[in-house]
């Protein structure tokens, strides 16, 4: 218990001589600062305390007359404060203190004025084989005394590589680079000013050595084994930090001398021959219909496409069918275009395959023009009842506008007789048809007119239809009593009574060979009687018997 207390005692008290030391260095750097500028003599003072946190051999230490504790704080407060001065200060306290320390304030300026740019460039290349470049990539990058950072060519058809090069070859690695490809698709160079991260880092670093530095003096002087477990876990921390800035300021130095650059790969494409089809005339709404045939070369197998209808919109899909002259098909897709202010649209179609021997690709394109015409109105009347068996004549009436000529017809029954056509007289507005439904069915039939006409972009038509309801014809009714109706099932019973005398003609017709047979056995048992073995047939029922 004394034992604890008198620790903890003790680590107050450095925690105060601590901050009691901070205070009087801070005092008298401000005496001697007054001193210089006054040109009086000033004292010189040399002394250590434990917020002078600066690396002995880069001149900011000092002699040190004040006996050192045999055990610092043990919280990160002292530690974060003489961080913070340090980081803040450093190159301030390097001049003041001159020697070594002028030499570091130097180097951070030179680091200043000699900016640390970190370049990363990107390239796309069009290659004959892509294990091929990726090769000659690496090549180049050993040549010029960089190395291959990583590649990837598990694709036949793409690849990947990125490299280093030391800063000043840059310009010539890309150079070179260039010639490994057919084409190059994209370039591209970034560049990233990281002087700043690098002196904060680097002056962070030598604020956590010079800690880490007192730290050891602690460790040496501690008096018990309890002391210097702490000073060792403080250390143990200590170090991650430094470890982990150190491995920044590696990695920011690495990145600025040795650019980095990334190079993309693929083969060069199989030219596939493409025919989107003949230019169109459609209408404003009306639907286009659009499919390519192509001829796909050898060991390609999978295709793509996609449609750019020169609108804004397109539509994307994938396989083909294979036709028996040996081209394919596109699967077909349509488009509505919404007006004609920019007709005539530029559609156009590009296609890309792969397999086994690579890419192949091909586009083509077709025009397609678009005009607002004017619509055909049909007006083919309500819905009508008819009685089945009655020929009925059936009217529909249109409009005409001026800008569409050769006006036809067709009327569809809905019953699956043939449908009737023609043209419309020149003027005509109306056109009739006589039809005879001779089924009656509790449902409508639909009956469908449509007319169609000429104008600038095709045959436009227009469609109208109509229910047909056929009833059954009732027959002659004389108070309440159907005549039609009970011929009928008279008709029906006598047909009942014919089955019944049929099935009784085809019966006996069947057996009366038997009954006959029969019938003259047991007559002429009755009749004549007879002998069987011995024994003497007589009348039952005769008198005397």
């Amino acid at each position: 218990m004394q034992r604890g207390c008198a620790l903890q005692l003790k680590r107050l008290v450095w925690v105060i001589l601590a901050l009691a030391t901070v205070t009087v260095v801070a005092m008298v750097s401000a005496c001697g600062a007054s001193d210089s500028a006054e040109g009086g003599d000033s004292e010189e003072w040399a002394w250590t305390s434990t917020s002078d946190v600066a690396d002995e051999s880069s001149g900011f230490g000092m002699e040190e007359p004040v006996p050192e504790p045999a055990f610092t704080m043990d919280t990160d407060d002292a530690m974060d404060m003489e961080e913070e001065a340090v980081s803040e200060n450093l190159v301030g306290e390097a001049l003041d203190s001159g020697g070594d320390g002028a030499d570091l304030t130097v180097e951070l300026v030179s680091y200043a004025q000699n900016r640390i740019i970190v370049h990363t460039a990107r390239m796309s290349l069009v290659v004959e084989e892509v294990g091929d470049g990726v090769d000659q990539v690496t090549g180049i990058a050993a040549e010029l005394g960089g190395w291959m950072v990583s590649s990837d060519r598990t694709s036949q058809h793409t690849g990947f590589v990125a490299i280093r090069v030391p800063a000043g070859s840059l310009d010539e690695a890309l150079r070179r680079i260039e010639g490994v490809g057919l084409e190059v698709e994209s370039q591209s160079i970034t560049s990233q000013d990281v002087t700043d991260e690098y002196v904060d880092v680097e002056s962070r670093l030598v604020s956590l050595r010079a800690t880490r530095e007192r730290l050891l003096t602690f460790l040496e002087q501690a008096e018990d084994v309890e002391d210097a477990l702490l000073v060792q876990q403080e250390l143990s921390g200590l170090e991650e930090r430094i470890e982990g800035m150190q491995g920044r300021l590696n990695y920011l130095s690495q990145t600025s001398a040795f650019s980095l650059i990334e190079v993309s790969m693929r083969v060069s494409p199989v030219e596939i021959e493409v025919d989107p089809g003949a230019d169109m005339s459609l209408r404003v709404g009306e639907v286009g219909r659009f499919r390519a045939s192509f001829t796909a070369p050898e060991g390609i197998e999978e295709f793509t496409f996609e449609w750019d209808f020169g609108d804004g919109a397109s539509a994307a899909g994938k396989g083909s069918t294979l036709r028996p002259d040996g081209t394919r098909l596109t699967a077909t897709v349509t488009h509505v275009y919404e007006d004609d202010r920019d007709s005539p649209y530029i559609v156009r179609i590009d296609l890309t395959g792969v397999g086994e021997e690579g890419i192949a690709e091909g586009s083509a394109s077709l025009e397609v023009e678009v005009k607002e015409v004017s619509t055909i109105d049909v007006f083919a009347g309500d819905n009508q009842t008819v009685e089945e068996g009655d020929e009925v004549e059936y009217t529909a009436s249109f409009t005409r506008p001026a800008e569409l000529w050769d006006f036809e017809y067709q009327w569809d029954f809905g019953d699956g007789s043939p449908t009737v056509s023609g043209a419309v007289e020149e003027g005509k507005s109306r056109i009739s048809v006589s039809h005879e439904y001779s089924d009656y069915r509790p449902r409508p039939y639909e009956m469908t007119v449509t007319v169609s006409a000429m104008s600038e972009v095709g045959r436009v038509s227009s469609t109208g239809m109509f229910g047909v309801f056929v009833t059954e014809v009732e027959g002659f009714v004389v108070g309440g009593w159907d005549a039609g109706e009970t011929a009928k099932r008279a008709v029906r019973g006598l047909t009942a009574v014919a089955k019944i005398a049929l099935w009784v003609v085809i019966w006996v017709g069947i057996f009366s060979p038997v009954l006959l047979v029969l019938g003259g056995g047991v007559l002429l048992l009755r009749r004549y009687g007879g002998r069987v073995g011995g024994l003497r047939w007589r009348r039952r029922n005769s008198p005397g018997s």
